[in-house]
């Protein structure tokens, strides 16, 4: 009997080792490229991978604002969509926002001298969150924000949700206009 219950904790331990292995390739920033090319690969439709990438000493909110008319689109270098923040941390674009479901399609970075340095979901990025600004009259997405937070857990926990960034200022402006009642 006394096997058995080894045979037991060695399947206990490899499990939660694999698991543990899937776990964090799942959240680094070299997963969401991987994923993206062996889905399309076999023909699934997803969402492409987007960089979003922080100033180099870059330190709370990061929000991007999709879909806001006039603001300037992202960029795309081939493999990824490129989503650059400045040093605000606030983001708007004209570019459509992308599906809710593609977190495991963005990878973190910030911007160094010597090029990008991946940002780890695991130590470096907390609080991620995707917002529905509002619908239009179908009920489909007009706009959408997406956010992380960049920093220690310690300071993640001792900041507030970013709820002034999380409408574009336009949109807070229609939304509150009285005149439109």
């Amino acid at each position: 009997m006394p096997q058995i219950g080894r045979l037991f904790a060695v399947i206990a331990t490899v499990m939660l080792v694999v698991g543990a292995a899937v776990f964090l390739f799942f959240r680094s920033s070299i997963a969401s490229e991987g994923v993206y090319r062996v889905a399309t690969s076999v023909g699934l439709d997803t969402a492409s991978p987007e960089r979003h990438v922080v100033p180099e000493d870059f330190q709370g909110w990061a929000v991007v604002h999709y879909g806001v008319e006039g603001a300037p689109p992202l960029r795309e270098d081939g493999e990824a969509l490129i989503v650059e923040y400045p040093a605000s941390g606030r983001l708007d674009t004209s570019a459509p926002a992308p599906d809710a479901e593609g977190f495991l399609q963005r990878g973190y970075y910030r911007a160094t001298p010597g090029g990008l340095a991946p940002l780890s979901r695991v130590g470096d990025i907390w609080g991620e969150f995707s917002h529905r600004n509002f619908q239009d009259l179908f009920g489909a997405d007009d706009g959408r924000s997406t956010g992380f937070f960049v920093g220690s857990m310690r300071e993640f926990r001792a900041t507030e949700w970013p709820t002034e960034h999380r409408v574009p200022v336009g949109v807070r402006e229609r939304a509150t206009d009285p005149s439109e009642g």
